[in-house]
């Protein structure tokens, strides 16, 4: 394999291949983030698609894995990922998505700790660990999907010295909680269950039976609960809007917000049911959502600009 160094600049056809590449993957499995990653404009948005295209390959690495993989095959792909992407920082890039990676990761100033907890995440889906409780099941969120809005906060801009990063966080949790309920029926189907025991014992459920248990009063009272969970934690992460420095970061965190809440309203409009429906948005509704979550971050830009303290802070951007 090539590899690819800035000990001599890269060529302009090498970057742009690992865009494209970056970018097929985005615009495949990423519908949201491939909105997001648009409305950032075309240089933040090339910085979306190159993070985005490491978490999604990792990702596959261990959803997609044939069913004779060997955990600790997956592991040291994994493992052998992380050590790709720190020579690529350090200007080494072994192909052309890590080079235009590894430009994205000094540009923009991302810490590489949320890749490592990304990884670490991940790697507890390998161990096929059941949630007690939801703070246990909160700390997967964080890993594999709070991690993202670490990484991709700096491309959009934030100001330095608030709570930001941690709002940032608080989005990923809910969006990932959302892409729980979401596929409760496809993980039950693949052994997974990530719905805290101890949620499940308060309306009497039993994980085994879950498919059995759908259409019970006590599985939609369950669903009611996480989804009411899940919105507390978007009002929570959405403090993250008012602290960002860019008027184009603040309309796509916001979209993004708004999309993958109103996963939850389709959950709800398809009765609960998550074994024989995946409730998921339309490339026109999502298109239909834009103006009003620009709308809506122009209002809460606004309303930063006004806040006392927690409001303060050097801003982040490039």
């Amino acid at each position: 394999m090539t590899t690819l160094t800035t000990a001599a600049p890269a060529s302009g056809s090498d970057r742009a291949r690992g865009y494209a590449e970056c970018w097929a993957i985005l615009r495949e499995h990423g519908k949201t983030f491939h909105v997001m990653a648009k409305l950032l404009g075309p240089e933040r948005g090339d910085a979306i698609a190159a993070l985005y295209g490491f978490a999604r390959i990792a990702d596959d690495l261990v959803d997609e894995r044939p069913p004779d993989a060997r955990p600790e095959a997956i592991r040291a792909e994994l493992h052998q990922m992380l050590a790709d992407l720190r020579r690529a920082v350090a200007g080494d890039a072994p192909n052309a998505r890590y080079l235009v990676l590894g430009e994205t990761i000094r540009k923009y100033g991302i810490p590489l700790e949320p890749f490592d907890h990304l990884v670490a995440g991940l790697e507890m889906d390998l161990d096929g660990l059941r949630y007690g409780t939801f703070a246990d099941l909160e700390h997967y969120c964080y890993r594999v999907a709070g991690t993202i809005g670490l990484m991709i906060t700096p491309v959009a801009g934030y100001r330095e010295g608030t709570a930001a990063l941690e709002h940032a966080k608080t989005l990923g949790t809910a969006m990932q909680l959302t892409n729980i309920l979401r596929d409760v029926g496809e993980d039950h189907a693949r052994g997974m269950i990530y719905l805290p025991e101890e949620d499940l014992g308060r309306f009497g459920l039993c994980a085994g039976d879950l498919p059995r248990q759908a259409n019970d009063p006590s599985f939609r009272a369950l669903m009611e609960f996480e989804i009411a969970r899940a919105r507390r934690l978007y009002d929570e992460g959405l403090a993250l809007i008012p602290l960002m420095t860019t008027a184009r970061g603040r309309a796509a965190f916001q979209f993004a917000a708004d999309a993958y809440g109103a996963i939850l309203d389709k959950i709800r409009a398809n009765g609960f049911d998550v074994f024989s429906r995946r409730a998921s948005l339309t490339v026109s509704e999502k298109l239909s959502m834009i103006p009003v979550s620009t709308w809506r971050a122009w209002r809460a830009g606004l309303a930063g600009r006004h806040e006392g303290p927690a409001g303060n802070g050097r801003p982040h951007a490039p």
